[in-house]
C-alpha cells in the first residue's frame, strides 16, 4: 500500500475511533487496573478495556512493537530480498505508529530461521530509512562478545540515530549461536553461561557510565596486564602507573545518559531477579501466560523490595508473542498455523536440549491459549486485553514472520494490526 493511502487509512481508524468506540467509566477498579467499556460493535457485545497505572500513579501507557527474527525458511528467498522484505515491514510499522522494531541476533543457522549475524550494523542500515520509530535488540547474544567491542558498537549506533536504541542482552539459547565464539558461552553449562553473561554486562555498563574504568574477573581482564602508556595519554594517576595503562575510558561515551535503555530477555526465574535487582527491563518472548504471570511477580516484589516504592505487576516488562491478524480465525489459521507451529518446535527443541524436561505438545489450540495472538482484528484486542489483565503488561511486541511467513502475508496483518487493533489500545 502507498504511504499516502495508508496514511489516511491510519488517520481514518483514529479520528472515527469516538464514533465506533462507546467508553463508559467502570466503578471497579481491582490491583490498580481501572477498567472501561469498550463497544466493538460485534455480535458477542463489549469487552473490557483496562488502564494501567504505574507505581507513581501516573497512567501506563500501551505501547506496540515489531519483532522480526529475519527468518527465510529453507532460503526460499534470496537474502538480499529478505533484506528488502524486511526494511519494507519497518517502514510501514513506523507508518502505523509502532514505537519499536526489535531486531535478533543469531549465527550459523543452515535451516533459515534467525538470519541475524549483525543486527548491530542492520540497525544503522534501518535508522537510514526511518526517522522515528526506535530500534531494539531482543536480542544481542551477550555471551559471545568481548564487553569493550559491545560497549563501542552500541555506543557508536546510539549516536548515528540520535538516541533511538534500546537494548536487549540474552545469554544466547543456542550453541550455535554462541560456541563457535566461546567455549564458556554453552547454554548447556547454565552456570559458567550466567556468570560470563552477567560480568560482560557489568564490564559493558562500566564502560558506559565511568570516566575511566577497569574490571577484574573470571573471564575477562580489561585493561590486560603491561598494557603500554602512549604519550598522548593521560598520564595521571591512577589511570597510569610505572609506564602502564591501569584505567581505560570509552570513546565516545553514549548518547543517552547515562546509556540506552537495558533490557533483559527472561526466561527463567534467575534472569528475571537479576533484572529486576538491576533495575533493568525485562521481556520475555514466547513464553506461556502462566509462567510469565510466576516471572511478572518476581519482578514486581524484587523492584519493591529495592526501596523505590511499591511496584506494580507489569510495569517495566515487554513480552514478544506470534501474532497474525486476518479476517477470519480459518483465515489466520490457514496462512500461520504451520510456520508458527515450526518455530516453536525449533525453540522448544534447543530447551529442551539444555534440561531434562520433556517438549510440552505444540498444537494451534495449546499456542491460542496461552501463547499466541492471532485471529480477526477484534478477537486479537480480546487476547492482548486478557495478558493484560493476567499480567499487567504495558508493552506487547508482535512476532508476526514466526517460522518463514511470506512477506505478502506479514504486511497484510501488520496492516490490520495497525489499524483495526492498535486504536483499540490509544
Amino acid at each position: 500500500m502507498a504511504a499516502t493511502s495508508l496514511s489516511r487509512m491510519g488517520e481514518y481508524y483514529h479520528t472515527s475511533l469516538a464514533t465506533k468506540f462507546h467508553w463508559k467509566m467502570n466503578p471497579v477498579c481491582h490491583d490498580r487496573i481501572c477498567l472501561l467499556k469498550l463497544g466493538c460493535m460485534r455480535r458477542c457485545g463489549p469487552i473490557d478495556l483496562a488502564i494501567l497505572y504505574s507505581s507513581s500513579g501516573k497512567e501506563r501507557i500501551m505501547k506496540f512493537g515489531f519483532h522480526t527474527q529475519m527468518n527465510n525458511w529453507q532460503h526460499q528467498a534470496t537474502h538480499t530480498q529478505m533484506l528488502d522484505d524486511i526494511r519494507e515491514q519497518v517502514q510501514l510499522c513506523e507508518q502505523l505508529g509502532f514505537d519499536a522494531v526489535w531486531l535478533p541476533e543469531h549465527h550459523l543457522n543452515p535451516e533459515g530461521l534467525g538470519n541475524s549475524p549483525n543486527p548491530i550494523l542492520f540497525a544503522a542500515d534501518l535508522a537510514c530509512r526511518t526517522s522515528r520509530i526506535k530500534i531494539g535488540f531482543a536480542c544481542l547474544t551477550t555471551t559471545m562478545w568481548h564487553p569493550i567491542r559491545l560497549a563501542e558498537d552500541i555506543t557508536l549506533l546510539d549516536h548515528l540515530t540520535r538516541g533511538r536504541i534500546e537494548v536487549g542482552f540474552g545469554r544466547g539459547g543456542r550453541p550455535s549461536d554462541t560456541m563457535p565464539f566461546n567455549v564458556k558461552a554453552d547454554p548447556r553449562n547454565p552456570d559458567t553461561n550466567r556468570e560470563l553473561f552477567t560480568e560482560t554486562i557489568d564490564a559493558v555498563v562500566a564502560a558506559w557510565t565511568s570516566d575511566y574504568f577497569s574490571h577484574q574477573g573470571p573471564n575477562y581482564t580489561i585493561p590486560p596486564k603491561k598494557l603500554p602508556h602512549h604519550p598522548f595519554y593521560p598520564s595521571e594517576e591512577p589511570y597510569v602507573v610505572e609506564d602502564e595503562v591501569t584505567k581505560l575510558t570509552l570513546v565516545p561515551k553514549p548518547y543517552q545518559k547515562p546509556h540506552p535503555p537495558i533490557w533483559l530477555m527472561v526466561s527463567s526465574e534467575p534472569t528475571a531477579r537479576l533484572a529486576a535487582e538491576r533495575g533493568y527491563y525485562a521481556m520475555a518472548a514466547g513464553t506461556p501466560t502462566d509462567v510469565l504471570r510466576d516471572f511478572v511477580d518476581i519482578y514486581a516484589e524484587v523492584r519493591s523490595e529495592s526501596g523505590n516504592g511499591q511496584f506494580v505487576k507489569g510495569e517495566g516488562w515487554a513480552v514478544s508473542r506470534p501474532v497474525h491478524v486476518a479476517p477470519s480465525m480459518e483465515e489466520a489459521r490457514r496462512n500461520f498455523e504451520i510456520p508458527v507451529i515450526r518455530q516453536r518446535e525449533f525453540q522448544l527443541y534447543n530447551r529442551a536440549s539444555q534440561t531434562n524436561n520433556p517438549k510440552p505438545e505444540i498444537t494451534w489450540e495449546n499456542l491460542l491459549k496461552s501463547a499466541m495472538l492471532a485471529g480477526p482484528p477484534e478477537l486479537v484486542i480480546e487476547q492482548i486485553q486478557e495478558l493484560r489483565e493476567e499480567c499487567g503488561i504495558e508493552n506487547v511486541i508482535t512476532f508476526m514472520d514466526a517460522g518463514g511467513v511470506p512477506h505478502e502475508k506479514i504486511m497484510q496483518s501488520l496492516e490490520s494490526f495497525g489499524t483495526r487493533v492498535m486504536p483499540a489500545f490509544s
